[in-house]
């Protein structure tokens, strides 16, 4: 059981800070000072899967994670703080928004010490017997608290006091877009005020390769035992990680690691620089990508783009402007990148009422439009006919998944997309849902579009299949 870490005075709630995100380029520029880490913290709640349960890393390596919490009591916490810095140790702490507020030099020597930080809600109340309105204002509340307090980045981790989780916290958790319930596989029961000599014990005695070990910044005689785990872990050939590189083992983004195909799609993506992650830890790959992001996706995986940026003096959208840097050279994006897909083919954008074109650079990318862009892709670079995937029943699709083989296909998708779509589905570069719909306004996901491009780098040209 942890420290009951019992609040001295009366509780403030944090209110979710809801967050926008811009894009420049593939990377991600934040427009508001308390985002953290990872773009969707604290995020809609519909936009979350539950996260995820971790105790312990990959075993196949010698790396283990010290991890802290209990953000309070200076003269415990300081000195295990400025321990963890003399001795370079890269630990993730879990702060609670309260402590955050109410102790700030402890909050400043976590900030100065660069140290990776989870949340622990913002109170520490015991979380399964809480509302979801309650589980909502209480999870985030420390990293909300600590990035207003330092204007620092979070991590998308969060560790539940005393340990205790329930589905709804898991939900929860993943609705403030949290991706990991960091728990543990070795703990010291510092918090109860056993001996420095009991602390270094318990742990050098029950770490293995891959071990999250939870320790307490405020336990009596945690700063004491320090040194002697730290050494004696290094001694036995422990790297001490943050609990992000813990779990990311030899690679890849965090975010990514179990995703099976998007996985593969995200990491040559990223290898041959067509997409990019927000860090190297994390990808987002259930974030929304936006028109003008995958307009250059498209044009660098159709080997398409030029390093001149051409047409300056003739734009062809009014609302894609040309950005210029400090020297006044011209900036590639978004402007070539869009410019070059138009010259393709590729995209056409539209007229609005006063018959200016426009192509809407910042709205976010659905299905059908990822499509549509894909299938010119095919049919232009690829050199497919146009006709290619269309059947005799005007290209829908059966319910066996072959392109007109009995008048069956997709109810939601407008007949001027029909061909485009058949196209990609007839060439596996996109399905459709099992019930028959193709879920065409649905946005497209960054790890969605990643497969989807992955899919279109491993086709072959038109007669050579």
């Amino acid at each position: 059981m942890l420290s009951p870490c019992f609040i001295e005075s009366k509780l403030v709630w944090v209110n979710s800070m809801k967050m926008k995100i811009i894009f420049s380029g593939l990377t991600l520029t934040l427009v508001v000072v308390v985002l953290g880490l990872v773009p969707g913290l604290r995020a809609d709640a519909a936009l979350g899967a539950p996260a995820s349960v971790v105790r312990h890393g990959p075993r196949d390596l010698p790396r283990v994670a010290l991890t802290f919490d209990d953000n309070f009591r200076n003269e415990r916490a300081l000195p295990a703080l400025q321990t963890l810095q003399d001795y370079s140790v890269p630990a993730t702490m879990f702060v609670v928004g309260h402590y955050v507020e109410v102790f700030p030099e402890v909050t400043a020597k976590l900030a100065a010490g660069s140290f990776e930080i989870g949340d622990h809600t913002f109170g520490h109340l015991p979380l399964p017997p809480l509302s979801w309105g309650e589980l909502r204002r209480e999870i985030g509340g420390g990293t909300d608290a600590f990035r207003a307090a330092t204007g620092l980045p979070t991590s998308p981790l969060f560790r539940p006091p005393y340990g205790h989780t329930t589905g709804r916290v898991l939900e929860a958790a993943g609705a403030e877009g949290f991706r990991y319930v960091v728990l543990w596989d070795v703990g010291a029961s510092d918090w109860t005020g056993v001996s420095a000599s009991t602390i270094r014990s318990r742990v050098l005695s029950n770490v293995q390769n891959g071990s999250i070990v939870l320790l307490h910044l405020s336990a009596p005689h945690t700063f004491e035992a320090l040194p002697g785990i730290i050494t004696g872990l290094r001694d036995r050939g422990f790297e001490l990680v943050t609990v992000t590189d813990l779990l990311r083992g030899k690679g890849g983004f965090l975010d990514t690691l179990a995703s099976g195909e998007v996985a593969s799609a995200v990491e040559r993506m990223a290898e041959l620089r067509i997409m990019s992650g927000y860090s190297q830890d994390y990808f987002g790959p259930g974030d929304p990508i936006t028109r003008a992001q995958f307009a250059k996706v498209s044009v660098l995986s159709a080997g398409l783009h030029t390093g001149d940026v051409g047409a300056i003096s003739s734009p062809t959208f009014a609302d894609v402007p040309l950005a210029r840097d400090r020297e006044g050279r011209p900036v590639p994006y978004p402007f070539d990148y869009v410019e070059e897909a138009v010259a393709s083919g590729l995209i056409q954008g539209r007229k609005d009422e006063d018959g200016v074109r426009r192509f809407y650079p910042g709205e976010t990318l659905t299905r059908l439009q990822l499509a549509q862009i894909v299938g010119r892709m095919v049919e232009r670079v690829r050199g497919y006919p146009h006709s290619y995937g269309v059947g005799d029943d005007d290209g829908a699709v059966g319910s066996d998944g072959i392109v007109g083989s009995d008048g069956g296909g997709f109810t939601d998708v407008p007949s001027y997309a029909r061909e485009d779509v058949n196209r990609v589905v007839a060439l596996g570069l996109m399905k459709g849902y099992s019930d028959g719909r193709f879920a065409p306004w649905a946005r497209a996901e960054r790890g969605h579009v990643a497969v989807v491009t992955s899919r279109f780098l491993d086709l072959a040209p038109f007669g050579e299949e």
